[in-house]
């Protein structure tokens, strides 16, 4: 299997929410929890492993985080079943089988911890005041959630939906699948550089990827049925959540069958060329239509700048953050650091 790219976190309207209990498999794999606070050299590990795991031949699931994606939280080795994952606040981590399953690394002791006490009040208003952002992007986003429920769709257009969907589950999913289940992950996300997709995932796990217009909601009812039949068929499945509805299927990936059926919208469209394009927002109500289509456009208008103070508070959040880090990273001991991370690559390879 190709190497992946996903994210565990989003910045939701209820604040950050958490998918990093879905990572690994407990029964099966080893974890690796790394603690330390800004600037200890978390994501420098991680994507240090993540090389030397490529270089040797093995696929790795990238994991980013999602107020600065030019930052990892995780990475996994699914062939190794070995794992890293930034255990820190917003997604605190616990080891499910303390030392069997899963073990502490603790970056924070490379810290010139003198030095930083110096500096502890500097440090506590950058603190606060990143924070204060990701709040008021949380807060930004229950707005924009509120303006995206849409009107209410005829029973013919949902009904249509759903014939369509089971048309691709007859189609594509036939016989059954080794019983891995399903997991979940987040495909897209809010950031400071805006909303991001990783579609390079898509194209990289599936070879036929149907693509669903989304801009009514139907094409998530779509997914949504599909991934319930993958599951029932024992298909191993990548639900991808929503970033602002997360409890919300919207992309269903399944690397075992080549197959991906994903949600696109005027805002984020999929820029690949797909195995199939079902224009579900073609309504087959076409009195209704015009209205329906009227009101979704008066609501992303709305929506467009709300989007806009989200960017900007994500990317304020990020800058005051990496001035917080710019207090750690002169005060850190990056030769310990080095001399740790050889160590978890030769236990990677050596497994």
């Amino acid at each position: 299997m190709a190497s992946s790219r996903f994210f565990l976190g989003a910045n939701a309207p209820g604040g950050f929410y958490s998918l990093y209990d879905d990572f690994t498999d407990a029964k099966k794999d080893v974890l690796y929890i790394l603690k330390g606070g800004p600037g200890c050299g978390k994501s420098t590990l991680m994507k240090a492993v993540g090389r030397a795991a490529e270089e040797a031949g093995y696929a790795v699931e990238y994991i980013h985080c999602s107020g600065d994606p030019d930052s990892l939280d995780g990475v996994y080795v699914p062939e190794r079943h070995m794992a890293w994952v930034d255990g820190t606040s917003p997604h605190v981590i616990e080891p499910r089988l303390a030392g069997a399953q899963a073990r502490y690394v603790n970056l924070g002791a490379f810290y010139d911890a003198g030095a930083l006490t110096r500096d502890r009040e500097e440090i506590g208003r950058l603190t606060q005041g990143y924070k204060a952002q990701y709040a008021r992007a949380f807060r930004l986003l229950s707005g924009v959630a509120a303006l995206s429920s849409g009107p209410a769709l005829p029973e013919e257009a949902v009904f249509s939906a759903a014939r369509r969907a089971q048309g691709v589950i007859r189609r594509e999913l036939r016989g059954a699948g080794d019983g891995g289940g399903s997991k979940r992950r987040f495909l897209s996300a809010y950031t400071a550089r805006g909303y991001l997709c990783l579609w390079d995932t898509v194209e990289a796990l599936c070879e036929r990827v149907y693509v669903l217009d989304n801009d009514l909601g139907l094409g998530a009812l779509a997914v949504e049925a599909a991934a319930q039949a993958a599951e029932e068929r024992g298909f191993a499945a990548i639900r991808c959540q929503s970033p602002l509805f997360p409890k919300r299927t919207e992309h269903l990936l399944i690397p075992e069958l080549g197959l991906a059926l994903v949600t696109q919208t005027a805002r984020c469209p999929y820029p690949g060329r797909p195995y199939r394009h079902l224009r579900l927002d073609a309504l087959p109500d076409k009195e209704a239509l015009p209205a329906i289509k009227a009101e979704n456009r008066r609501m992303s208008k709305l929506r467009e700048p709300i989007l806009a103070e989200v960017t900007l508070a994500l990317a304020r959040a990020k800058a005051l953050h990496d001035e917080l880090e710019s207090h750690y990273i002169p005060n850190t001991d990056f030769e310990g650091v080095t001399r740790l991370t050889q160590r978890h690559i030769e236990a990677l390879l050596e497994a």
